[in-house]
């Protein structure tokens, strides 16, 4: 049972927290796109090195690909997200409704930042400094929000239940693990750059 309070005050503070650096950092790359926008001719200030290109990945069809900037509907998951975890924290409690709208908006985050995480890599070529602060909030918010998920979950069986104990016991072993494979395949994928 303690350990189940103590996930119950762990998870509002991470979401808070995560979400807050996603919030941040969309908003940030959302302010680079407008600027590169006005001043195309300018180089943009998270423009570090022919890997990490702010303005390469920002310029892509791909860092727009349901239409608005990917940055602004970061800026709208990250807010809920936030505002969420706000109203948990201060003591407040979640409907079914609103229990499965977190869970749901923390997967969509977490699958879209994986996708594009795939693109920078293997599409473009080159990340956005911005993009990798957005990577990280994603990755606890998706699968510690999956985990609370299937806490509220009265008498799991099957592969519900597996799925349950399996986070309860290793969800920040998975974050260790998921952010160990991304860093691995950023390395491989840019070696030549980086020790060649």
């Amino acid at each position: 049972m303690a350990k189940n309070q103590n996930n119950s005050k762990l998870y509002p503070r991470l979401l808070v927290g995560a979400s807050l650096v996603g919030l941040v950092a969309s908003f940030w790359q959302a302010a680079e796109r407008v600027h590169m926008l006005k001043y195309p001719a300018q180089e943009l200030s998270c423009n570090l090195s022919p890997v990490v290109d702010c303005g390469g990945v920002l310029g892509d069809k791909l860092a727009a690909v349901f239409g608005p900037p990917n940055a602004l509907i970061g800026v709208v998951v990250f807010s809920l997200l936030l505002a969420f975890g706000l109203q948990r924290l201060s003591g407040g409690s979640w409907t079914s409704v609103v229990q499965k709208v977190v869970v749901g908006l923390s997967t969509i985050i977490l699958l879209f930042s994986l996708w594009f995480f795939w693109v920078s890599l293997y599409v473009l070529g080159k990340i956005c400094i911005f993009c990798v602060f957005i990577w990280a909030a994603s990755v606890p918010i998706g699968i510690y929000g999956a985990q609370d998920f299937l806490n509220t979950i009265k008498k799991p069986q099957g592969i519900v239940k597996w799925k349950r104990d399996l986070l309860n016991q290793h969800a920040f072993t998975a974050v260790l693990l998921l952010y160990g494979v991304m860093i691995a395949l950023f390395f491989i994928k840019f070696q030549d750059y980086y020790f060649g």
